[in-house]
């Protein structure tokens, strides 16, 4: 392919694949790919990946992107990555020890320390309860159990903030990436030294912050070596992947929401202000001036193929959406809570578990299959429901994900939320959003949202009458995990004798 333009080189460092796109100035993916990299599952909840794993990856799915281009084509490199990886580095940049990621759940005795101490003032602050994902706690926990990694360390870095010191040798962090944090203040957009002195770690060993668009340096000669481009090339601080995945999305305006459907899920709102509720999570967008506030589903599409597995043979996802809407709506009675491995927002309970509720004689597959579907759609309308509470005014939701190309799914969320989806499947997600942010950042374009990608979405309007049942069907989804919760604390009890949870 014949391109003329400059590109821009986006980045995103996932939790089990590393993604790249060349993207020119007005938004047209050129080309994508990815390369998969290991995690390594230590024991029950102890979830580490190398560093080196992460950099290895990006040098060669870049080293994939280019064939065919010239390095001296590409203008910029923008990076995301998954949020709240501890990363220990050293005064010469060398890792410490492997990465905590955010699915590492060992430092549940930090986070009580924390709801005790100082829950309010990160609520307040920060926009966030207490809870394992996140790097805050992680810290704590090797403060206590490895003090000489903590001792050894210069600073704590994020995926996206290893990348780019990889890339200029710079240790700087985003503010949307620091914002997940729960030592950031999201008002004054750096540091609370109160918090992390509640949390007893060392000032130091959080790096300076930078604005999402700021160029922070030049791809340095080992690294340009590495990666097949040109030395010098210019590195912007880029962004955290859920906000950069949004801008992709072209969300940008306060009230604007944006649904990630995958094995997971995410929903999040734009806004114009600093909202915090106790059960959602809220942190800095990509673009200045602008917040996010939602949360995510553990079990999303995780949720339907656990459903599809259940069923004898080897059913395709079109089929068995299409056995789903034989059923009527509400399933025939029956609710499903879609807690198959506990769940984030807005519940926030790691041992909630998944609840088939009103199963009778009629209960047949299709109203199963249904009502796995419809829990997904409530646990989605759940976090909405607690936005709007806030006062967000919510209109449209943007989807994307294998599951939005479902045309089925896209309409049973429109019911139930009662907005109007918008489908746009085929995006290229945070890879997108940051090379846009990267032509910002160097002037190749004036605004990185770009809206004239997202003129023929497909629309799935809600019906009325739909959506009046789901209203009455989801304030029972609602009243169930409140009336439940004190049980799943004693199941998990009793179903794991040798583990003591907090009840």
């Amino acid at each position: 392919m014949a391109v003329t333009d400059p590109l821009l080189l986006g980045i995103d460092i996932g939790t089990s694949n590393i993604k790249a796109a060349l993207v020119t100035p007005a938004g047209r993916v050129v080309v994508q790919a990815q390369q998969p990299y290991p995690t390594q599952h230590l024991r029950r909840g102890w979830v580490e990946q190398n560093p080196d794993d992460w950099w290895q990856g990006t040098a060669a799915v870049v080293r994939q992107v280019m064939a065919g281009f010239r390095p001296e084509q590409v203008a910029g490199i923008g990076v995301s990555g998954q949020g709240c990886a501890a990363t220990l580095v050293d005064e010469r940049g060398a890792v410490v020890r492997p990465a905590l990621i955010w699915m590492d759940s060992r430092a549940e005795t930090q986070c009580d320390i924390l709801r005790q101490c100082c829950a309010d003032a990160i609520l307040r602050i920060n926009g966030k309860q207490p809870a394992p994902y996140n790097a805050d706690p992680k810290l704590m926990w090797l403060a206590q159990h490895e003090p000489e990694s903590i001792r050894r360390a210069r600073y704590s870095l994020t995926a996206t903030a290893y990348i780019n010191f990889r890339l200029t040798g710079e240790t700087v962090m985003n503010t949307s990436d620091a914002s997940i944090l729960f030592a950031f203040d999201l008002r004054r957009e750096t540091w609370s030294s109160d918090l992390i002195a509640a949390f007893g770690l060392p000032t130091s060993l959080y790096p300076p912050v930078r604005a999402c668009q700021d160029v922070i340096g030049g791809l340095t000669p080992a690294a340009a070596d590495a990666l097949g481009l040109k030395a010098g090339t210019p590195v912007i601080a880029g962004g955290e992947d859920t906000s950069s995945a949004g801008l992709a999305l072209g969300i940008a305006a306060a009230g604007e929401t944006f649904l990630s459907l995958g094995t997971a899920g995410t929903v999040y709102v734009a806004d114009d202000t600093v909202l915090v509720h106790p059960d959602l999570l809220t942190f800095l967008h990509v673009l200045p001036g602008t917040s996010l506030i939602g949360g995510s589903l553990i079990a999303a599409g995780a949720a339907l193929d656990w459903c599809r597995r259940l069923l004898p043979g080897d059913w395709p996802f079109e089929q068995l959406t299409g056995l789903a809407s034989t059923s009527e709506i509400g399933s025939g009675g029956v609710i499903f809570l879609p807690y198959l491995n506990g769940e984030l927002q807005p519940i926030n309970d790691g041992y909630a578990r998944g609840v088939f509720f009103g199963l009778n004689f009629s209960t047949g597959t299709a109203q199963l299959v249904r009502a796995t579907m419809e829990g997904v759609a409530y646990a989605i309308e759940h976090n909405l429901h607690i936005a709007r509470q806030l006062g967000i005014t919510i209109d449209r939701i943007r989807v994307v994900g294998k599951p939005a190309r479902n045309p089925f799914w896209c309409q049973l969320i429109a019911d139930v939320t009662g907005r109007v989806v918008e489908s746009e499947p085929e995006n290229a997600g945070a890879p997108l959003g940051n090379a846009l942010l990267g032509a910002a950042g160097l002037g190749l374009r004036a605004d990185p949202v770009a809206q004239e990608l997202h003129r023929n979405l497909r629309a799935f309007e809600p019906d009325a009458s739909a959506h009046e049942q789901y209203t009455r069907l989801f304030d029972i989804y609602r009243a169930l995990y409140p009336a439940l919760k004190p049980q799943f604390a004693r199941l998990y009890a009793a179903a794991h004798p040798n583990d003591t949870p907090r009840l």
